[in-house]
């Protein structure tokens, strides 16, 4: 079994860093870079094929974009911005503070009646 080697991502990338400048590295990455797809060996990788897609054989993997169910909840509501005087928005805060509501719920109390 290897050696463990712990280190921060600073240490990790200073010692990449380094690597690439040694001659062994910049011949691999040579042979790499020469190399053909013809050359590459996938056979111990079985054959895709398009019945063993449609079968559901494989995956469609992919990364990021919106996962189902994430994010806010529609709540049925529309935003708005009010102009109001410091007076009163004063109050709405210290309304909502004292009830422990939001603005919003508070504003929406007093607006019912209207």
């Amino acid at each position: 079994m290897g050696k463990i080697i712990r280190m921060t991502l600073e240490e990790a990338k200073a010692r990449f860093e380094i690597e690439k400048t040694t001659p062994d590295y910049k011949a691999r990455m040579q042979r790499l870079r020469a190399m053909r797809d013809e050359d590459i060996d996938f056979s111990d990788q079985p054959e895709i094929t398009d019945e063993a897609i449609t079968r559901g054989d494989y995956k469609l993997v992919s990364r990021g974009g919106v996962r189902i169910g994430a994010g806010r909840k529609p709540a049925g509501r529309v935003p708005m911005t009010l102009r109001l005087r410091p007076q009163i928005a004063r109050r709405l805060r210290a309304l909502s503070r004292k009830n422990g509501k939001t603005i919003s719920a508070i504003a929406e109390e007093r607006l019912a009646g209207v």
